[in-house]
């Protein structure tokens, strides 16, 4: 036999002769027609036969094993399938007919069974409604019974819920922490004029007919209803709305039961502070007797002013402004000069727990820790605020320091929040924190103004003026030397101008003057002047400022010469002769900025030069017309008439120191100073005794280190021409002797000869600061609540000497409480680098804040903006 004929032949299970011949899937008509390969390969794993005796190649020989065992079972299925058809035809007909009665017996029982199950569940369901009509029953009986017992006995009130969230919502003071501590210490933070509910937990059903619930707010000590602090309502059962909002109200709302919801209105001109609040339960009883139950509330209800209340006299008609001048706890102040303005970050924190109870206990210490009127008219509140936020004659909260020596306390330059200042205030039983400036206290008024309700803002006004003798005009005394120069005469000269001055405007409604003062009121708290023998001012209103009507209430011409005032120029002979040299009617009050009322944390640059597009929210319109203006020119005059000291009229000058304006000098840097001199006259002129004096200074314009004194060279000068001067100031000549903010005062005088032998002595007086670097900030700008970022600080030291004693403070209204850090000193023209850990603690865009302060150049600065999922 052929080889290839072997395969198929041999014995065995799959070896059956005619096993590959089998019709089957590999024996279907043209399967190894359309399917075969070839014949020979040289991974041949055996051959098999097709259907027409020809060798079949298969690859594998486990190929050959598959296809027969798949045939084989296949094969099985078959036969079983045609044996049980075979036992079916063969069985016999009694059979099946048995198996159909099988099956009916079978469906007969299941129904039976299915009956049997349905009247055992309808008994069981029948049993189950007599059962609940029983308890029902019972329950009925045990009712009437108790109400039968409660008959007889008075209501009580087990419990009062305050229901602060809802409450606290309505009412805008849900940001408040002390409304967020554990229920056995949060309270309730609410606004007068605005009703709030409380749920009463009864131990009985409330019955009209035999019940009364009767509401006792008390405040302060020793209060009784003579004072207004001791208020007792009886709950209207009528639900009825309150009648006249300067009135007390209590109404019931609603019932549920055992529990009773009812509505309390405090009046709009509510006072303001913790009230304690009893609640008497009387009850008929069957012998006519009224028996009362006392419930005292385990905390005190805190009541705000109302600025979203129409009948509150801090109403603010745009309510979209109260985001920032109310719920905003993170902004900014202004400082440096006019033509250099620098921002910085501040915390005002109004919302931390404590904060509200401090400013509380401020207002009651401002009237001998009594409660009255005065803590319900917000002028006698705001003006108290500007009293005792200085400690200058109650014991404020703080002292006010100019001299740059701070060892015995901290720098104002340190302070980012006032928090800390209120709570350290409070920790130490009322001993006055030490120590502060102008923006402090103002930012300090803020938190206390916007926590109590009253809507406020800081404002920064530059080269703001202060007058000491009422005259509404700034004077300047100048005397002549050995050499025949004029110079400052700094002991005839009380008044001085600031490179800025930080105060605060408030609105409110002033009933006590005309409507057209309603509005914003500017209110100080920095110890200046004495006004009704104590340091405070204001409320003075910007619209009476703006006209230069100084005889209204309160401290006018004060603020008024702040912002609007002539310098006049005097020269000083003798005490007989007084020489009036000229005015500069357009040097006080040249930028007047607050914060833009966007009720957002500070965004935009800290270092704001006169160059750039974007700036705070100006409001020097708020306070003056147009410089020069005739509405400005009438302002002035209605204001020097009401002042204590006439000026009379001065002659312009006609020839003109101009200063050339620039920017960007830093501290530590060489730097020149350029300016004109302008003959505005046809005629030319002889100058002479000109010279420029140079001094660091104070911000508040009191002079530290004299720091050069440069003679000029005289000239002539031609009809309509100019001429410009400059002069080189080296780092060398001023650090030693630099102030802190980096201020500098520059003089330049000179005497100009005229027709006639006439002459006039020229003088002008400008400031300038230097700047300081910013602190770069590199963080994440988004997290989630709770958790740690790190933020990565750096700046560079552009002195020529090392920064010594270096702290740095950290800050943010939503951030946890960073303490300050010590820095090692920094080497000159170096780069500073620390890397810290944060963490957010609350949800919303906010502000990071930090304050480098150093011996030689105090309060460098940076911030940036987190999102806080």
């Amino acid at each position: 036999m052929p080889r290839r004929f072997r395969h198929n032949s041999r014995v065995g299970y799959h070896g059956r002769v005619g096993y590959r011949g089998r019709t089957g899937y590999r024996g279907r008509v043209g399967y190894h027609r359309r399917n075969r390969t070839s014949m020979y390969s040289p991974y041949s794993g055996g051959y098999s036969m097709d259907r027409y005796g020809v060798g079949r190649h298969r690859p594998y020989p486990w190929m050959r094993d598959l296809e027969e065992m798949a045939a084989s079972s296949r094969r099985r299925r078959e036969r079983v399938a045609r044996q049980r058809e075979d036992s079916e035809e063969r069985r016999p007909r009694s059979e099946k007919k048995e198996d159909k009665e099988k099956r009916e017996r079978e469906r007969e029982k299941k129904r039976k069974e299915e009956e049997r199950l349905e009247k055992e569940k309808k008994e069981a369901e029948e049993l189950l409604e007599k059962m609940r009509e029983k308890e029902r029953r019972e329950k009925e009986e045990r009712e009437r019974l108790e109400k039968e017992r409660a008959s007889k006995r008075p209501l009580s009130i087990k419990d009062v819920d305050m229901n602060i969230p809802d409450n606290c919502k309505a009412h805008h003071t849900d940001k408040f922490e002390l409304t967020q501590l554990p229920e056995d210490k949060r309270e309730l933070v609410v606004r007068r004029g605005q009703e709030f509910s409380l749920i009463l937990k009864l131990d009985q059903e409330y019955d009209k007919a035999k019940h009364d619930l009767v509401l006792h707010f008390t405040t302060g000590p020793n209060s009784s209803p003579i004072a207004g602090t001791d208020i007792t309502l009886t709950v209207d059962e009528n639900g009825r709305a309150p009648t006249h909002p300067e009135n007390w109200h209590a109404r019931l709302i609603g019932q549920n039961k055992i529990d009773v919801t009812v509505g309390v209105s405090p009046p709009c001109n509510c006072f303001v502070g913790e009230w304690s609040l009893f609640i008497s339960a009387q009850s008929k009883m069957p012998d006519k007797n009224v028996q009362k139950e006392e419930f005292e509330c385990s905390s005190d209800i805190n009541i705000l002013l109302n600025p979203w209340c129409k009948d509150d006299q801090v109403y603010m008609k745009d309510t979209n402004l109260l985001e920032e001048y109310v719920l905003n706890d993170q902004g900014a102040v202004f400082q440096g000069s006019s033509d250099h303005i620098g921002a910085k970050v501040w915390n005002f924190a109004q919302f931390e727990e404590g904060v509200l109870e401090v400013c509380f206990s401020l207002l009651r210490k401002s009237h001998g820790y009594k409660v009255g009127p005065h803590m319900s008219n917000p002028v006698t509140m705001a003006r108290a605020i500007s009293a005792i936020v200085n400690s200058n004659d109650d014991d404020g909260v703080l002292v006010g320091n100019w001299s740059g020596d701070y060892d015995d306390g901290t720098s104002p330059t340190a302070w980012i929040n006032s928090s800390d200042i209120l709570l350290q205030y409070s920790r130490n039983k009322g001993e006055a924190v030490r120590y502060g400036q102008c923006w402090v206290f103002s930012a300090v008024v803020t938190t206390v103004c916007r926590a109590i309700g009253l809507p406020c803002k800081s404002v920064t006004c530059f080269d703001s003026a202060h007058d000491t003798d009422g005259s509404t005009t700034i004077d300047y005394v100048f005397t002549r030397n050995a050499d025949g120069y004029l110079k400052r005469d700094r002991d005839r000269t009380d008044d001085s101008i600031w490179n800025f001055h930080v105060w605060n405007e408030v609105w409110m409604a002033r009933k006590d003057l005309k409507n057209e003062y309603d509005g914003w009121q500017v209110i100080d708290a920095t110890p200046q002047e004495i006004s009704d023998d104590i340091f405070c001012c204001g409320p003075a209103p910007v619209a009476a400022i703006k006209t230069g009507n100084c005889k209204i209430l309160y401290d006018l011409p004060f603020v008024f010469a702040e912002v609007n005032s002539d310098v006049i120029r005097w020269e000083y002979v003798n005490k007989l002769t007084w020489i009036n040299m000229g005015s500069d009617t357009k040097r006080t009050g040249a930028k007047i900025f607050s914060k833009n009322p966007d009720g957002k944390p500070y965004t935009d640059s800290l270092t704001i030069s006169r160059w750039q597009k974007s700036s705070p929210h100006d409001v020097t319109s708020d306070y003056k017309f147009p410089e020069g203006s005739r509405e400005e020119r009438r302002a002035v005059d209605n204001a020097a008439q009401a002042s204590r000291v006439f000026r009379g009229k001065q002659t312009p000058n006609d020839v003109k120191i101009e200063m050339v304006e620039k920017d960007g000098m830093m501290v530590g840097e060489d730097f020149t100073i350029e300016f004109r001199l302008v003959n505005t006259s046809q005629k030319k002129r002889e100058v002479s005794s000109l010279h420029l004096e140079l001094y660091s200074k104070f911000y508040t314009g009191e002079i530290k280190s004299k720091i050069f004194f440069k003679p000029l060279p005289g000239l002539t000068l031609e009809g309509k021409k100019d001429k410009t001067f400059s002069v080189d100031v080296k780092s060398k000549d001023y650090l030693d002797k630099i102030a802190e903010q980096a201020n500098m005062e520059v003089i330049i005088s000179a005497t100009v000869a005229k027709e006639n032998n006439n002459k006039d002595n020229i003088v002008k007086v400008d400031n300038f600061r230097l700047r300081r670097a910013d602190i770069e900030i590199k963080m994440p700008t988004s997290c989630k609540k709770g958790e740690e970022l790190t933020a990565h600080l750096s700046f560079k030291n552009h002195l020529p000497v090392p920064m010594t004693k270096c702290v740095v403070y950290l800050g943010g209204a939503g951030f946890e409480k960073m303490e300050k850090i010590p820095q090692k000193d920094i080497p000159a023209k170096s780069d500073w680098k620390l890397s810290v850990k944060v963490k957010a603690k609350r949800v919303g865009l906010e502000q990071f804040s930090v304050t480098f302060d150093s011996q030689e150049v105090p309060d460098i600065t940076g911030r940036a903006e987190v999102q806080v999922k």
